[in-house]
C-alpha cells in the first residue's frame, strides 16, 4: 500500500510539474516573445499509454491543440532499417487495410496512426505520418488520411519528409514527394481541404477524473467491447449507452465516427454508441457513422461514397466491380486507388468538372528482391521511380454522360490528348489524371 501512494503521489507530481512547465513556456512566448500563434505542448509519448499516457495527454491540455506522430509499415529489418533502405535488407509487405500484423503469433493488428483519439475537445493534429518503405502497399495511404481525417474531424496532416521543392529521384525509407504519396495530393488534399467526407457521429464519448488518473487507474484499453453491458441494459444498435466506468474500448471506433476522452473535475457518465449497426465482424466490414465510407478487411477494400468525392482504394481486381453514386468502376490492377472528385462545389451527379484520379504501386528503377516472405533486398536500385502500369474502367452513371469529355493530363496537370467520354473510360497505362468535362 505505502509502494501504490508513492507511485500515486510520484505521478501527481510529475504531471503537474510537466503541466505548469507547458504553461510557463506558452505564456514566455506568448508574453514575452509576442508570439501570436497556435502553440502544442508535445507529440511525444510515455512509457505506458495505458497508465501513464492519459496523465501526460491532460498535462498537454494546456495549449492551444493536441499532436501525435505515427507511422504504418510491414517487418524492416537491417543495420540502418529505422531510417534508411540497404541491400541485405529483410522485410514483409503489409497492407493497412486487412488489419494483419507484424508478429505472426498476433492474429490481428487494428492499430494505425490515423485513428485520432481527441482530448478534451482540443483541435488534433499529426505532425508526421507516413506508410514506409518498403512496401508495394502504400497507395491507399492519401486516400484514407483525406477519407477518415475528415470523419474523425482530425485538423491537420503533415506527410513526412521531403527536403525538396519538386520530385524526389528515387524512393528511400520515407519518401513522401514521389507519385504513389505527393502524386495522389491533388484529388486526396482538395477532398480533404474542402470537406467532401461528411464529419461522423461522436460514437465514443469517455470521461475520467483527474483523481482516477493520479490513482493509476488509467484509460480503457483498446480491445473489442463487450456487449454484455447493453445487452443487459436493453441498449439496442444506433443507440447511447451511458455508464460510470469503460473498461474497453473498440477499435474499430475509430473508423466508424469520433472519439473522445475528456479529464473532468467530477465523475460523470461515458457515453458509447452502440456499435452493432456499423461493424460486422462475420462479414469483416466496418461502415461509417455518416454511411459515406465501408471498410471491407477480409477483402481489403475501402470505398468512399460521398456525393462529391467517389472511389476505392485497396485489392481492386479482386473487389470486382463497384457500383458507387454516381461512378461505376472495376480494375484488373491487383492493388491500387481510383477516385472521382468535383472540381467545382458541385455533387459529382451535376458537376461541370471532375479530376479522375489513378494509382498503382511504386519502386526505383532496378529494385531487386529474393524469398517470399520475408524478402532480402538484393538491390535498391537508381532514379527514376517507376509507376506499375495501370489499367481499368470507369464510368459516370449520368444520363448525360456520353456528352462529358474526357481529357488525359500529365503529371503536371496539363492536358495531352482527348480519349472520348464519360460513359466509358479507359485507363491509361502511364495516365494519372484525367479532366472530366461537361458541356
Amino acid at each position: 500500500k505505502r509502494d501504490s501512494r508513492r507511485a500515486q503521489d510520484t505521478a501527481q507530481f510529475l504531471t503537474d510539474l510537466e503541466r505548469n512547465f507547458f504553461q510557463g513556456a506558452i505564456a514566455y512566448l506568448h508574453q514575452s516573445l509576442g508570439y501570436q500563434g497556435l502553440i502544442y505542448a508535445s507529440n511525444w509519448v510515455t512509457a505506458d499509454a495505458q497508465i501513464l499516457g492519459p496523465l501526460d495527454k491532460y498535462a498537454n491540455t494546456v495549449a492551444d491543440f493536441m499532436d501525435r506522430h505515427g507511422y504504418f509499415g510491414g517487418l524492416h529489418e537491417g543495420e540502418r532499417a529505422s531510417y534508411a533502405l540497404s541491400s541485405g535488407d529483410r522485410y514483409s509487405d503489409r497492407s493497412a487495410l486487412l488489419f494483419t500484423s507484424i508478429d505472426p503469433k498476433q492474429h490481428e493488428d487494428v492499430s494505425l496512426p490515423i485513428m485520432d483519439l481527441r482530448y478534451n475537445d482540443l483541435p488534433s493534429t499529426i505532425t508526421e505520418v507516413n506508410w514506409t518503405m518498403p512496401n508495394r502497399f502504400r497507395a491507399d495511404f492519401p486516400l484514407l488520411a483525406a477519407a477518415y481525417g475528415s470523419l474523425q474531424g482530425t485538423d491537420g496532416f503533415f506527410f513526412f519528409a521531403t527536403g525538396k521543392h519538386g520530385w524526389e529521384p528515387m524512393l528511400d525509407k520515407f519518401t513522401i514527394a514521389s507519385p504513389v504519396t505527393m502524386g495522389q495530393f491533388p484529388a486526396t488534399a482538395l477532398m480533404y481541404r474542402q470537406g467532401m467526407v461528411q464529419p461522423g457521429k461522436t460514437v465514443v464519448d469517455i470521461s475520467l477524473t483527474l483523481n482516477d488518473l493520479n490513482s493509476l487507474k488509467g484509460a480503457p484499453v483498446t480491445a473489442p467491447q463487450n456487449l454484455d453491458e447493453f445487452r443487459a441494459q436493453d441498449i439496442p444498435p444506433g443507440q447511447t449507452l451511458q455508464t460510470q466506468q469503460v473498461k474497453s474500448l473498440d477499435p474499430f471506433a475509430y473508423l466508424v465516427g469520433k472519439v473522445n476522452l475528456r479529464v473532468v473535475p467530477q465523475a460523470t457518465p461515458s457515453r458509447l454508441l452502440n456499435l452493432a449497426d456499423f461493424i460486422d465482424r462475420n462479414a469483416k466490414t466496418i461502415r461509417s457513422s455518416t454511411g459515406q465510407l465501408l471498410w471491407n478487411y477480409n477483402q481489403g477494400v475501402v470505398r468512399v461514397n460521398a456525393p462529391q468525392s467517389q472511389g476505392v482504394t485497396g485489392f481492386l481486381q479482386r473487389a470486382g466491380t463497384i457500383e458507387l453514386e454516381t461512378v461505376r468502376l472495376s480494375s484488373k490492377m491487383d492493388y491500387g486507388t481510383i477516385v472521382v472528385i468535383a472540381l467545382d462545389d458541385r455533387p459529382l451527379a451535376t458537376s461541370k468538372q471532375m479530376l479522375l484520379q489513378v494509382m498503382s504501386e511504386e519502386q526505383n528503377l532496378g529494385w531487386r528482391t529474393d524469398g517470399q516472405s520475408p524478402k532480402i533486398i538484393q538491390s535498391i536500385g537508381t532514379a527514376p521511380i517507376a509507376i506499375r502500369k495501370l489499367q481499368g474502367r470507369v464510368a459516370l452513371k449520368r444520363s448525360d454522360a456520353a456528352k462529358i469529355t474526357v481529357t488525359a493530363l500529365d503529371y503536371r496537370g496539363y492536358p495531352l490528348r482527348a480519349i472520348g467520354n464519360a460513359k466509358a473510360i479507359t485507363l491509361q497505362p502511364d495516365t494519372i489524371y484525367y479532366l472530366l468535362t461537361s458541356p
